[in-house]
């Protein structure tokens, strides 16, 4: 049997939070590891524009975080591509399915998913015309007519991103406006090759040779079904939390299955922590990154002093 790992601190998840809190361990010394098994990068990875992380006008979510990967490699953490499929509390080990690895701190920073709009044949459809990132796979329907459904921050970046790919763009939202910052909305509303279905929500995706082909589409303030030819469908309608790992191990969620931290990004656990969407409020690049440097200082101050600062407060 290979002997078992060792680390001063875990970090479980790859995006901003965790990069963050792998840089900050690496430089304060701590022999640090970091567990991803999806995608380096998060959520933010698969932005196609990031405008408002201090110090770039705009920049490219998965070259941002990139640059975050980069840096924490260089401050010595070591990077697995592996699953963590369990966190076991009490002895300071996480899982996976090549074994047991221990820690003297760990940082859960698993971040959130993107939700499903609950259609039939929605996952049949992955990668055959629906998809949840326009940066990754726009560039497959080039002069080609698409849709994107959902009226966040998130879903008006898409339109933008993808209305300068494709010939044109349906953008679907329930309501009757987007919900985005005015900035965002400004910039859709200005776009030619956008063409706006406000009230309106997807019914059904029909599929031709296993392939999207078209949209059944209702209009809820005055009923009328319209049926739209299309190549493919992103759907940019929100996030929930990955914390199913926090629950099985007996970490605290609160009721929107967020993990409960205190201001030290504690958890009920000593040694314990979590940073960035994986506990909810405000879900920015730059929030995880507060909360990955936050979490992971307070990490050295527990492995260093066994510090457990005010604990997490019931």
């Amino acid at each position: 049997m290979s002997e078992k790992k060792e680390f001063d601190l875990i970090i479980i998840g790859g995006g901003p939070a965790g990069l963050t809190a792998a840089i900050y361990g690496g430089r304060m010394a701590l022999k640090t590891a970091l567990y991803e098994h999806k995608g380096f990068g998060g959520l933010a990875g698969t932005a196609p524009k990031i405008e408002n992380y201090p110090g770039f006008n705009s920049i490219n979510g998965l070259e941002l975080t990139e640059k975050m990967r980069e840096q924490a490699e260089k401050w010595g953490t070591t990077f697995y591509f592996n699953e963590v499929i369990a966190i076991n509390p009490k002895d300071m080990t996480i899982s996976t399915y090549e074994g047991e690895t221990k820690a003297k701190a760990i940082i859960i920073a698993t971040g959130s998913k993107h939700l499903s709009l609950g259609l039939p044949n929605e996952y049949e459809l992955v990668g055959n015309g629906i998809s949840y990132c326009a940066t990754c796979d726009g560039p497959l329907f080039r002069d080609q007519v698409v849709a994107t459904v959902g009226g966040s921050n998130a879903a008006g970046l898409e339109v933008i991103y993808l209305s300068g790919v494709a010939k044109k763009v349906y953008l679907i939202h329930r309501r009757h406006c987007l919900r985005a910052e005015a900035c965002i909305v400004d910039e859709v509303d200005s776009l030619p090759n956008v063409s706006p279905m406000y009230n309106c929500t997807i019914e059904k995706a029909i599929a031709k040779d296993d392939k999207l082909e078209e949209l059944v589409v209702k209009n809820h303030e005055t009923g009328e079904i319209s049926n739209i030819n299309v190549k493919a469908l992103f759907i940019a309608i929100g996030v929930e939390p990955q914390s199913d790992l926090a629950r099985e191990a007996g970490i605290e969620l609160d009721e929107d299955n967020y993990i409960k931290v205190n201001r030290n990004q504690e958890t009920n656990y000593p040694g314990i922590f979590a940073a960035g969407d994986v506990t909810g409020g405000i879900r920015q690049v730059t929030t995880a990154t507060g909360e990955g440097t936050t979490a992971s200082m307070n990490a050295y101050l527990y492995i260093k002093q066994g510090w457990y600062g005010e604990g997490l407060k019931k």
